[in-house]
């Protein structure tokens, strides 16, 4: 996405176009319709649906609303740390795509997610829980073990045999397990990078000044 990144919403007229990245002004336009599968607001003529329809200026293309919903085209809510390891991103990037049409298979692609991260983390056990304990025991904090819990649980529930759990099935909560899981590759790999190339950007003479002190 564009550095300024700007969300595409109903009520603005400039923003970042899901279609050519562009931070572009639109030309924006109101339709109604009727229609048996989507049930809108009444106004004086009866329910009518409202598709809101905006154009970039940029690129031409069209970025489309039925109501308060946006329908098109896909996009990604947030993009992915760029320290995710590729077999995890490859997950994240798919349940983001989908996330506004199909929230409970966003949810569950994520929760799989966790798991390929667990791995790339070193953790090899099958059960995730065990997984999350040996992270802490290596030093996790609890905030973060707190989040893989979240994305854990939420995703079980999202994927339950025999069960339909309505709680889960919506966008925000995808939203929400998409910024956890880029907090949890921050807190566990970003910041540990960071925090190295500091210290090798360091003089030899105090680093072996430092190891000295450390033995």
């Amino acid at each position: 996405m564009a550095k300024t990144y700007v969300k595409p919403e109903k009520a603005q007229n400039k923003y970042t176009c899901p279609h050519c990245n562009t931070l572009s002004q639109m030309q924006c336009g109101e339709h109604h319709f009727d229609s048996d599968q989507y049930r809108g607001f009444r106004n004086e003529i009866g329910y009518k649906n409202e598709l809101t329809i905006h154009r970039c200026q940029c690129c031409g293309n069209k970025i489309l609303w039925i109501n308060n919903k946006y329908i098109y085209p896909d996009i990604i809510p947030e993009e992915a740390n760029p320290d995710m390891p590729g077999t995890v991103k490859q997950l994240y990037n798919e349940a983001a795509l989908i996330s506004n049409k199909s929230p409970r298979a966003a949810c569950a692609l994520l929760r799989l997610a966790v798991d390929k991260l667990c791995l790339e983390l070193g953790e090899t056990d099958r059960d995730i829980n065990k997984n999350i304990g040996a992270l802490v025991k290596r030093g996790l904090s609890q905030d973060v073990q707190q989040a893989l819990d979240i994305v854990r649980v939420v995703g079980n529930k999202a994927v339950h045999p025999g069960q339909i759990a309505f709680d889960v099935d919506d966008y925000a909560t995808a939203t929400m397990l998409m910024h956890l899981l880029n907090m949890i590759v921050t807190r566990m790999i970003s910041e540990p990078n960071e925090i190295n190339c500091l210290y090798q950007g360091l003089p030899e003479s105090v680093k072996k000044s430092i190891e000295n002190r450390d033995k």
